[in-house]
């Protein structure tokens, strides 16, 4: 597990985006991701040590989505187990190409 305060690098480059890129929002997939979001809240402040700025708790997101993600406990549960289904795609992946 990754843990930095660079949150943003940390995603980039785990999946593989350049500096430049604004991936699409992993939500409704019709908006520009402008957020990233950490589906475990950080609280006010930070998290200690930045522990929650990990691959499986960054999900890019556009703002109404990133907003109703932090307003409706039930679609932020959806989105972690979005991010979970993905992140077990891409290792099956990884182990399907020998990686």
């Amino acid at each position: 597990m990754t843990i930095s305060k660079d949150y943003k690098k940390i995603f980039s480059k785990y999946w593989g985006y350049a500096g430049q890129d604004t991936p699409m929002c992993w939500s409704c997939h019709r908006d520009f991701a402008v957020d990233l979001h950490h589906l475990k809240a950080r609280g006010m402040g930070g998290s200690p040590k930045n522990t929650l700025n990990t691959i499986e708790n960054l999900m890019p997101l556009c703002r109404p989505c990133h907003l109703k993600a932090e307003y409706s406990k039930s679609f932020n549960e959806e989105l972690k187990n979005r991010m979970k289904n993905k992140i077990q795609e891409r290792l099956f992946e990884e182990q399907e190409n020998g990686l």
